[in-house]
């Protein structure tokens, strides 16, 4: 029994044995097993740390702390998305080639400048050749001239002690024919002395009859002055029949205009219409002591709110005192003045046109010396002239009372002349499109009339110019 029992004892043991080595066999494998992923896992974090870059003994939270700072410090331009190393390392390779791309048409394009600028170069080099070329020419040429010159002049200087042969030989034929002609001179001075007299009365009589005929009437006023651009505003117009260009004297407002003892102060020329009875005018002429203001009379026989005037013109004109006649210029000045030429006496001694009732004044220049020929129309045009009682007028007086200056004579200092010039060049193209301020607009609704180009010009330069808008409605309602 005994024997049974430890036979059953020692199978149930040996069993539980088996079983147990068994499980021990197969806990020795996996732990082998667990031991080999061990060292894998181990060998891999190893190869990892040595592709990120870090220390073999660094721990995890040393690797991701060293990520985030190359992240932060490398990569500050990847999206957040993709900032892990290698979507960053794409990115910025990316990013490189870009801008290597750009590097190379950078530098593709430097060297194109380069090339041109090269080739400019050279062409300036072959400009500096040839300009010192044309110097060289030019040294020749002049050397050439002078000598040319001086052969000239030495011809010119015995040409001269010709002429200075002739000259005075001329002169005594000339003093021999003044004393021979004398008695017909003193005759002809106390005929015109007695047909000025007969002149002055006719004159003092017609004033008396009609003074509005007369140069004591002015033509209009100036309503505001603007020296900085030398410019004067008068109240005639459009409306008035005033044309651009017209000639003005300028005298004072408390004194007379016209006649013999008129005082002109300035001149001034109309350059724009800028309404019915409105127009800007530039000074020509002025003075420093007594300079243009508001108020001042303005005044010429040309022309005459209203009416065109006619002249007759006899006599010569030598306006610049050049020895060639200057007649056309006269007439140009009637004519830019909306005037007519009624009658005049031509170089052959014909009498060209007729003296009308129309006609207000006649221009007496020079008389000529051949009475018999080239003094006919002379003659006869001056007595028509007292029988119709049109007013005789010498050329300087005309000149002064049309505000006519010869440019020839006046050297204008400063700078302001060319600049106003460039001005009216400038503003003369400007086209119909008018942007209008605010003082502007004060201005046209005062002067009741629809902003033209002109106007909307002066406006703007008016506003531009610091004019209140007090100021350009009252200048409007002159």
């Amino acid at each position: 029994m005994l024997t049974i029992l430890l036979s059953v004892t020692t199978f149930m043991f040996f069993r539980e044995y088996e079983e147990a080595d068994q499980k021990a066999h197969k806990d020795a494998e996996s732990a082998t097993k667990a031991s080999q992923q061990l060292r894998e896992a181990v060998t891999e974090m190893e190869k990892l740390r040595k592709i990120i870059g870090v220390s073999d003994q660094a721990k995890l939270t040393e690797v991701e702390e060293a990520h985030r700072e190359d992240m932060k410090n490398f990569a500050t331009t990847v999206p957040d998305e993709s900032k892990f190393y290698r979507p960053a390392l794409e990115f910025l390779a990316n990013t490189l080639k870009e801008k290597t791309a750009e590097i190379i048409v950078a530098r593709e394009a430097i060297q194109r400048e380069q090339d041109e600028r090269k080739t400019v170069e050279a062409a300036k080099q072959t400009q500096v050749d040839e300009a010192q070329a044309n110097a060289q020419k030019a040294e020749a040429d002049l050397a050439a001239a002078k000598k040319a010159f001086d052969d000239e002049r030495k011809q010119i200087l015995e040409d001269q002690n010709d002429l200075k042969r002739q000259l005075a030989e001329k002169n005594d034929a000339m003093t021999e024919l003044t004393e021979k002609s004398k008695k017909e001179i003193d005759e002809k001075v106390a005929e015109n002395k007695k047909l000025d007299m007969a002149n002055k009365y006719l004159n003092e009589k017609n004033l008396e009859l009609d003074p509005t005929t007369g140069f004591e009437v002015p033509d209009g006023k100036i309503v505001w002055v603007d020296q900085k651009t030398r410019s004067a505003y008068i109240n005639v117009g459009q409306a008035d029949g005033l044309h651009r260009q017209t000639l003005f004297s300028v005298v004072a407002g408390d004194e007379d205009v016209g006649g013999d003892h008129q005082r002109t102060k300035g001149r001034i020329e109309v350059v724009e219409l800028l309404g019915p009875h409105f127009a800007e005018a530039r000074i020509t002429e002025d003075r420093l002591t007594d300079p243009m203001v508001e108020g001042d009379k303005i005044f010429t026989p040309l022309w005459h709110p209203g009416r065109s005037e006619g002249f007759a013109i006899i006599g010569g004109i030598d306006l610049d005192n050049d020895g060639s006649d200057d007649r056309e210029m006269v007439k140009d000045l009637i004519h830019m003045s909306g005037g007519t030429v009624d009658a005049e006496d031509a170089p052959d001694g014909k009498q060209l046109g007729k003296i009308t009732q129309n006609t207000r004044y006649i221009i007496q220049g020079q008389a000529p010396d051949d009475s018999n020929v080239l003094g006919k129309a002379y003659t006869k045009l001056q007595k028509d002239a007292l029988q119709v009682g049109v007013r005789l007028i010498s050329v300087p007086k005309f000149l002064d009372q049309v505000g006519w200056k010869n440019q020839k004579q006046t050297l204008v200092f400063g700078r302001w002349h060319t600049a106003v010039s460039r001005y009216r060049r400038a503003t003369s193209a400007v086209s119909s499109a008018c942007v209008v301020r605010p003082a502007i607009a004060v201005w046209a609704a005062a002067s009741r009339a629809t902003p033209t180009p002109v106007r909307c010009r002066a406006k703007a330069r008016m506003a531009s110019r610091g004019w209140p808008s007090g100021r350009i409605s009252r200048v409007a309602a002159r």
